[in-house]
Order: structure tokens, then sequence, then C-alpha cells
């Protein structure tokens, strides 16, 4: 095998299949924070932390209301992983070029987005700014990869 032709084999990977696996993984991300707080039987630690209240000590009715809002987020997190997943693995991975602009629009809005908003209400260095910062990373890197695939294409 010549070494341009393995140049070009790895730069097909990280330009191809780069992209799609960082999307599987930030997918993954907020599927799996879905379901955390979907399944969510009391605010987190982190939510309690912030009001200083332990769970045994809100009224049923706030807590009726916690668990409703984490559900909420929790279903948005499922669908917007799912949707990211399903996009990546669908038309990205087919060279779809609306793709490359739909994806990111998605994963960049909700995840600066959700940064911005633990931000706001979280107590700072708390588990999910961390978490979804890390997710941001890797959508800047798929969003950078993908795009680089575009430029190859053109050429």
């Amino acid at each position: 095998m010549s070494d341009s032709h393995t140049k070009s084999r790895i730069r097909n990977l990280a330009t191809t299949h780069l992209p799609i696996l960082l999307y599987c993984i930030v997918g993954l991300g907020f599927l799996f924070q879905g379901v955390r707080y979907i399944s969510a039987t009391e605010l987190m630690p982190y939510h309690l932390a912030v009001i200083e209240t332990p769970w045994e000590g809100l009224d049923a009715s706030y807590q009726t209301l916690f668990l409703g809002l984490l559900k909420g987020f929790g279903t948005g997190s499922f669908c917007v992983g799912l949707a990211i997943i399903l996009l990546a693995l669908i038309p990205l991975r087919r060279g779809s070029r609306w793709a490359r602009w739909v994806i990111p629009v998605i994963a960049l809005t909700y995840t600066s987005a959700l940064i911005y908003v633990t931000s706001f209400a979280l107590l700072p260095g708390a588990t999910p700014i961390l978490v979804t910062t890390t997710l941001l990373g890797f959508v800047i890197a798929a969003v950078i990869s993908s795009f680089f695939s575009a430029d190859s294409d053109a050429g």
C-alpha cells in the first residue's frame, strides 16, 4: 500500500467516519441523561445542593412539580439524543449535505443552551455542567471534521 493511499484512507476515516462517531457519542450522552432524568424518583444531589433542602423536607406538591420538570427535561434530552444519532447514522453517513448543517444546528443549539441554563441554575462545577461541556467539545470536533469532509468533496 502506497504512502499516499494510506494518507487518503486516514483522511477519509477522519473526515467521514469521525463526525458520525462523535455525533453518536453526543447522542448517546443525551440518551443516557434522558433515561436518568425520566427514571428519577427524587432530585439529584446537585439540585438539592442548590435549594439547600433534603428531598424529604420538600412538600409533596413541590416533589411532584420537580419530578415533572425532571422527567420533561429527560424526555427532551432523550429525543434530542435520538435525533442526533439517527441523523448521523442515516443521512450524514450517506453523505447528505443537508445533514452537515442540520445536525450541528440541533447539537450546538441544544448543548450550548443546556450549558447556559445549568450554569445559571446549578452550583459551579456541578456534574451536568462538566458533562455537557465535554459533549459540546465532541460536537465542535464533529462539526469541524464534517466540514473538512465537505471541503474534500468539493475538490
